[in-house]
């Protein structure tokens, strides 16, 4: 099968189009001139669609006679930071960039779009989802609570992200966990302030949070088996605003990752216990906010997309054997209602990382992933 010919052929529009998108970034869920971007190329093809959550949309595409329904979808926010590259499509909006290749997801689904508008030989529906607030503004659920899966019967859904460090032409494939969980928690320990010659009179919350501190950096290694993955990050200590003053309270938060669900409960069980016991022994308050940010994302179908990754980009060019990333997505909500798969393709070996302010979205990524789910159709409608 390879790239898709019609594809190609448009590649130099879909081109403009990711430069146009990249030019003009948007945060969040305030995806609001994107949007009128999509929608006006889903009415140039004739494409139905509709509003679904905060700035998003769903198009449908109806084929032949066929009860099952494919969908596919992308996200279209970009980053809070300034842009390093100087070429002549950067971004237009100091302190906003589009660092972790959203502009070409949401350019691919496009592609995909002006295929089926001419390309409905298929038996059953495809929904096109363009989601807003990916980056951490619960766009997924968002579109979730708007009813995504009461009002359309989704049988299959599929993603992708281009990634870094895997050869461009190359398609990765998880079977089981692809991305990580993502929790985040806050710890706010309360003792008696006073002055830092007379620690006697106080009940110190700097000590309680050293020892907090030092017993969550051991629940990775001590309490986690040796062939499961798992990361507990300190990410900020607050607390005291005097050199010779012991303060009355010390905030600190911190971050975990892994990839099974069973691995996320024990380490929020163990972080609990740590804080728990520390302001036991101390005679302190501490108050444990403890929120789970986003869930593992976990492969489901990834016999199909491997089916069709082959199709497209060949046997050798796709890998089943890549570690699974400790990032999180929110496409993960979205596999907690249905079948599919999300996959990487390959966006170069010397790409800059996600999230830096050098990173650029390889175009030629876009036939490829818009092919894939052309395959991806082929399979299942």
């Amino acid at each position: 099968m390879g790239l898709n010919s019609e594809v190609v052929a448009l590649l130099d529009e879909f081109k403009a189009i990711r430069h146009q998108i990249h030019q003009n970034p948007e945060i969040g869920l305030e995806t609001v001139n994107t949007v009128k971007l999509v929608k006006s190329k889903l009415d140039e093809y004739s494409i139905p669609y509709k509003d679904i959550g905060v700035n998003s949309l769903v198009a449908e595409i109806k084929g032949n006679a066929g009860d099952t329904t494919v969908a596919f979808r992308v996200d279209m926010d970009a980053l809070e930071m300034s842009e390093e590259n100087d070429f002549a499509y950067k971004s237009q909006f100091e302190g906003r960039m589009h660092a972790c290749g959203h502009d070409g997801h949401c350019t691919s689904l496009i592609a995909l779009a002006a295929y089926l508008a001419k390309n409905r030989d298929f038996n059953g529906t495809v929904l096109l989802l363009f989601q807003s607030g990916e980056e951490g503004y619960e766009g997924a659920l968002r579109v979730i609570e708007d009813g995504f899966f009461d009002k359309y019967k989704v049988d299959y859904l599929f993603g992708f992200h281009g990634w870094p460090g895997l050869a461009s032409g190359k398609i990765a494939v998880h079977n089981g966990a692809c991305m990580a969980s993502e929790d985040r928690f806050e710890v706010h320990v309360t003792g008696k302030s006073g002055h830092a010659s007379m620690p006697h009179v106080c009940n110190e919350p700097f000590a309680a949070v050293a020892d907090i501190i030092k017993g969550l950096q051991t629940i990775v290694a001590r309490k986690i088996p040796s062939h499961e993955r798992g990361v507990l990050s300190i990410t900020q200590v607050h607390g005291g605003s005097l050199r010779n003053g012991i303060p009355d309270n010390v905030m600190l938060q911190g971050n975990v990752r892994t990839c099974n669900e069973d691995v996320q409960d024990l380490i929020e069980e163990s972080v609990a216990q740590v804080v728990k016991g520390a302001a036991t022994i101390y005679g302190v308050e501490a108050e444990l906010d403890y929120i789970r940010k986003h869930p593992v994302l976990v492969n489901s179908t990834p016999e199909v997309a491997i089916k069709a990754a082959q199709k497209v980009v060949g046997l050798e060019n796709v890998v089943t054997d890549m570690e699974s990333s400790m990032a999180a997505e929110d496409y993960a909500f979205f596999m907690k209602h249905t079948r599919g798969c999300y996959v990487w393709i390959g966006n170069g070996l010397d790409s800059a990382p996600l999230h830096n302010s050098k990173f650029d979205f390889n175009d030629d990524i876009m036939p490829i992933a818009a092919s894939f789910f052309i395959a991806v159709i082929d399979e299942l409608l």
